[in-house]
């Protein structure tokens, strides 16, 4: 099955799913520079970057899942919710690349394959390359209001 290149083990998908981590590291990047370019102490911006971090993958998951529950959120916003979130962007992206579906993903998933189609994994990677830039971006310019740069 690897050596015909289907399945999960098909070696483009494996390259494509090292490239999204690889983004998705880059997007974490930016956003601990931003954290850094807007603290004083080191240990602080750590502390900042991994409450961050914890937000994001429990805000992904239980929270999403459970403020859409709480609050009836209507799928359509449930899916750009979930863009709001980079560790979600990615774990979609990935899914999408192996899967080439998000049914597993259930309502929200087969919404977004209904609703995007082929330009899903572009919205994907935009909302990451946002990710990537906005932050940086930022932090470029809080260092250089600092006399950083």
């Amino acid at each position: 099955m690897a050596l015909n290149g289907t399945g999960a083990a098909n070696p483009t998908a494996y390259v494509k799913l090292v490239a999204l981590a690889f983004v998705l590291s880059l997007t974490m990047l930016s956003v601990g520079f931003l954290v850094s370019a807007l603290t004083r102490r080191a240990g602080v911006a750590v502390g900042i970057g991994l409450f961050l971090w914890l937000t994001f993958v429990f805000f992904g998951d239980l929270g999403m899942m459970g403020a859409s529950m709480a609050l009836r959120v209507p799928i359509a916003n449930l899916f750009w919710l979930s863009l709001s979130n980079p560790l979600q962007v990615f774990k979609m992206a990935a899914i999408l690349n192996i899967q080439t579906t998000l049914d597993i993903l259930g309502p929200a998933g087969i919404y977004a394959m209904q609703r995007y189609g082929e330009a899903l994994l572009l919205l994907f990677l935009g909302a990451l390359a946002v990710w990537v830039g906005l932050p940086a971006g930022l932090a470029y310019w809080r260092f250089a209001t600092k006399g950083d740069v």
